[in-house]
C-alpha cells in the first residue's frame, strides 16, 4: 500500500471488476474482469477488497459541508444548493437531498461479504514463499485478514450508526444480502431503536478486542495504514453512539442508555491518555492535522482546491462564489472577552455593536472571516460595495466567509492545491461529550465514580485550549453553546439539535449582518435574511424512502 496515495476507489462487484473512479491511501490490485468469483474470496491481495470498498461508503466530510447551510449556522450563495430544499420544508420520502439509505446499506454489504468469505481466503502462496525462515510477510498477512475482521465491524458500526441518527428503527442485517436485489428485503423487519444501538455497541466492542492500541505504533503494525480504523477510533464511535442514546430523541424512541452509559464510554477514549487537544486551534483543521494529537479518525483527501474554489472570498480571482457563508445567528454565539471573564455578544450593547469582531472568543477568527479580517494577506471587505460584498455575483448574503478547514495558501490563479483530511472524530468532541453526559448524570462538579474529571473541569478544557476564560458552573444551554462553537461546521450542529429536541431553533429566520461604509465607520445593522421551516412533529427523523416502503410495507415515520 502507498501511503501518498488518497481518497476512496470504488469497487464495483457486480461485475466483479475493480473501476478505478478515485485513487485511495489503501492501493488495490486491479481485479481481472475474466477471473471467477469464488477464486476472488480465495485470494488474499484481493479479498482486502472488499474491505477497502466497505470504507469507500463512509461518509464524503466535505461533500457534507453545504448541508451546513441547512442549520441555522450557514447560509449557501447557490440558490439550487439542496440546502434550500431542508430550508423550505419541501423534502419528503420521494425527495430527500441527503438519502443514503442505500449507501450504507451497500457498505454493511460489502463488510458482511468479507465477513462471510474470510475463511475461504488460501494464504499458502505466501507461506510457501518464506526464505530463511522469513515469516514476516505470513505473519503480516495473518494478523491483516484479523484487522480486516475488526475493521469490518466496526464499519458495521459507523454505518448503522448514521442510519439510525437518521431514520430511527432499521433492519439489523447480520447476513451477506445485497441491497440492489429487491427480494432480499422483502419479510425483513425494522428492529428496535434500542436493539439498533445495542448491536452497534457490540459491534463497537468486538472491533475493540480484536484491533489493540498497539496497530498505531507497534513496529510490528507498521503496515497498518493511517487512516484505517484503531481502537481509539472504534471507542470513540461508540461514545458518540451512546451519547445519541441516551439523549431526550433516542431516550424517547425506547433506548434504554443512560447518561451515565455515556459518561463511561467517553471515559475510556480518555483513559487511552493517547490523544489530547492541540495547543492550536487552527492546526486541527489544516492540511497536517492526521498527525494532530486531536485526530482519532480521519478520511484523507488527495491534493485539490474545490473547497477553496467555493470558498475563497470574492476579491480572489478564481473564486466561484459556491459558498457556505456562516450566519449572523452563528456569529452571534461566540462570547466576547473581557479580561478573565466573557460574556455573550449582544447587539444592544453600543461597545458590541460598534466593533463586533474585537475581543471575540478566537474560535470564531479560525472559523469565519468577517469584515476588516487578513486573509492571504488582503484585507476582505465584505461591506456593501466592498471587494467582497454585495452587490457582487455570488457574494455572501450573509456578511460572511468560511475559514475553518479552507487553505489560504491555495493560489487560485494557478491553481496550485492542498491536502485535506476530514476529521470524523477528534478529541475536543469526546471531551465534550464527556461534559454533557457527565452534568446529565452527575452535576457540574460530580465524579462518583473516579474517572478524575468533572462535567465542569472537561468543559475548561476545551475552552482554555482557545484562551477562554473557564466558567464555575455549567448549564445546559452552557453545553450546547460549547458544542456549536466549537465543533461549527463539522457536521455536528444538525444532528445535536435534532437529538436534543430543539428543532424549533431550524424555524428561527436565518440573519445577516448589513455594513455600509459611512466615511471611515463601518455601520452594522443585523437583519433578516430568510425565514425557515422546519415541523419538529416529523422532520426530527428522516422520512423512509417510499420505495422502501412499497418494497417491504413498513410503516412510515410519524409524520411522513
Amino acid at each position: 500500500m502507498k501511503k501518498n496515495i488518497y481518497i476512496i476507489i470504488a469497487i464495483v462487484f457486480s461485475a466483479f471488476s475493480l473501476a478505478s473512479c478515485k485513487k485511495d491511501f489503501l492501493d488495490v490490485k486491479n481485479i481481472p474482469a475474466d477471473m471467477p468469483v469464488d477464486l476472488i474470496y480465495k485470494r488474499y491481495d484481493y479479498i482486502q477488497g472488499i474491505v477497502w470498498n466497505a470504507y469507500s461508503y463512509l461518509p464524503d466530510g466535505f461533500g457534507w459541508m453545504d448541508m451546513e447551510a441547512a442549520t441555522d449556522d450557514a447560509y449557501h450563495t447557490n440558490v439550487n444548493n439542496r440546502s434550500h430544499t431542508f430550508n423550505y420544508g419541501v423534502w419528503n420520502q420521494f425527495n430527500n437531498p441527503d438519502g443514503v439509505w442505500g449507501n450504507y446499506f451497500n457498505g454493511i454489504y460489502q463488510a458482511n461479504l468479507f465477513l462471510k468469505r474470510r475463511h475461504e481466503v488460501d494464504l499458502s502462496s505466501i507461506s510457501n514463499s518464506i526464505v530463511n525462515n522469513d515469516s514476516t510477510a505470513y505473519k503480516r498477512a495473518v494478523n491483516n485478514l484479523q484487522f480486516m475482521v475488526g475493521e469490518c465491524y466496526f464499519l458495521k458500526a459507523f454505518f448503522y450508526f448514521e442510519l439510525v441518527k437518521r431514520y430511527g428503527a432499521v433492519p439489523i442485517i447480520d447476513q451477506s444480502l445485497d441491497y440492489n436485489e429487491t427480494g432480499t428485503w422483502q419479510g425483513l423487519a425494522r428492529d428496535p431503536v434500542n436493539d439498533c444501538f445495542k448491536y452497534i455497541v457490540s459491534l463497537c466492542d468486538q472491533a475493540a478486542v480484536i484491533i489493540p492500541d498497539s496497530v498505531r505504533t507497534s513496529a510490528a503494525t507498521s503496515w497498518y495504514e493511517s487512516g484505517r480504523a484503531t481502537n481509539g477510533a472504534i471507542k470513540a464511535l461508540k461514545s458518540r453512539a451512546i451519547l445519541y442514546a441516551a439523549s431526550p430523541l433516542f431516550k424517547d424512541a425506547g433506548s434504554t442508555y443512560t447518561w451515565a452509559d455515556a459518561a463511561a464510554a467517553a471515559q475510556e477514549v480518555i483513559a487511552m491518555n493517547i490523544f489530547n487537544l492541540d495547543a492550536s486551534y487552527t492546526n486541527v483543521f489544516g492540511a497536517t492535522n492526521a498527525t494532530s494529537v486531536e485526530a482519532i479518525f480521519f478520511k484523507r483527501y488527495g491534493a485539490q482546491n474545490g473547497l477553496e474554489r467555493n470558498n475563497f472570498p470574492l476579491v480572489f480571482e478564481g473564486s466561484n462564489g459556491n459558498s457556505v457563508t456562516p450566519s449572523q445567528n452563528f456569529v452571534d454565539e461566540f462570547e466576547v472577552k473581557s479580561g478573565a471573564t466573557a460574556a455573550p455578544f449582544d447587539w444592544n450593547n453600543t461597545t458590541h455593536a460598534a466593533n463586533p469582531y474585537v475581543n471575540r472568543d478566537p474560535r470564531l477568527a479560525a472559523t469565519v472571516i468577517a469584515n476588516g479580517a487578513t486573509f492571504k494577506s488582503t484585507t476582505i471587505q465584505t461591506y456593501y460595495g466592498g471587494n467582497s460584498g454585495q452587490p457582487k455575483l455570488n457574494a455572501t448574503k450573509t456578511g460572511y466567509y468560511l475559514a475553518k478547514y479552507v487553505n489560504p495558501t491555495v493560489d487560485l490563479l494557478n491553481n496550485t492545491t492542498t491536502t485535506h483530511q476530514w476529521l470524523y472524530m477528534r478529541y475536543a468532541e469526546v471531551l465534550l461529550n464527556y461534559a454533557e453526559a457527565m452534568y446529565n448524570a452527575y452535576g457540574a462538579a460530580g465524579d462518583p465514580l473516579g474517572y478524575g474529571m468533572t462535567a465542569l473541569q472537561a468543559i475548561n478544557r476545551v475552552r482554555t485550549r482557545s484562551a477562554m476564560p473557564a466558567l464555575t458552573d455549567i448549564t445546559p444551554d452552557a453545553i450546547v453553546h460549547e458544542r456549536r462553537v466549537e465543533l461549527g461546521f463539522e457536521g455536528h450542529r444538525w444532528w445535536d439539535v435534532r437529538r436534543w429536541k430543539r428543532g424549533s431553533v431550524f424555524a428561527n429566520p436565518v440573519r445577516s449582518i448589513s455594513i455600509t461604509l459611512n466615511g471611515s465607520n463601518f455601520v452594522y445593522t443585523p437583519s433578516k435574511l430568510e425565514d425557515r421551516v422546519f415541523d419538529q412533529s416529523k422532520m426530527n427523523w428522516y422520512p423512509i424512502p417510499q420505495s422502501e416502503i412499497t418494497k417491504t410495507g413498513w410503516d412510515q415515520n410519524a409524520g411522513w
